[in-house]
């Protein structure tokens, strides 16, 4: 769903724009409420229409996943066995993140591993929810729709705004 500090960040930016965009004092000026619920509204659709995309995408695929609460998908497709994720453990993963049409954002063969402590926000939130389902060993697929990753900004760098992510992780070592 879509969160306070982006819902203020839309509103103030309308303002902004209408403020700034004649030089004659607004005639109408817009309640909360009358531009919080077209934005609701316009990102309830907006998922729905990602939510199908990535339906389809599984469909190809054939994978079979798992769907939690949040929207994260995730599929453990090779069991490790070792330790459960705990909340304040450093985890330590391999990973290969890629858009849903194919194109390789990051990967721990270029950029290294990635070290975070589970639970703290330190990663992207569909990461951080999902570690907790795997086992030192494990090997998963999890799929973050765009307000588990980067959402309305992106990462600023290879994630454009809006982005579904496709991860490959291997959960190698808990500290």
């Amino acid at each position: 769903m879509i969160s306070f500090r982006y819902l203020l960040f839309l509103i103030s930016g309308l303002i902004i724009f209408i403020s700034c965009s004649t030089n004659e004092a607004p005639k109408t000026i817009l309640s909360e409420e009358q531009v919080k619920e077209p934005l609701i509204d316009a990102n309830k659709k907006r998922l729905k229409v990602e939510n199908r995309k990535i339906e389809e995408y599984l469909k190809r695929r054939k994978w079979n996943m798992e769907l939690t609460g949040s929207g994260l998908r995730y599929l453990i497709y090779e069991k490790g066995g070792g330790e459960q994720v705990d909340s304040g453990k450093t985890v330590v993963i391999n990973y290969n993140v890629n858009l849903m049409d194919g194109t390789q954002c990051y990967s721990s063969d270029i950029d290294g591993t990635k070290g975070f402590v589970a639970g703290k926000g330190e990663v992207e939130d569909g990461l951080d929810e999902g570690v907790f389902y795997m086992q030192t060993g494990d090997k998963a697929k999890f799929i973050l729709p765009s307000h588990l990753a980067y959402g309305l900004m992106g990462d600023g760098d290879k994630v454009p705004s809006h982005s579904v992510l496709v991860y490959d992780v291997e959960l190698i070592d808990i500290k």
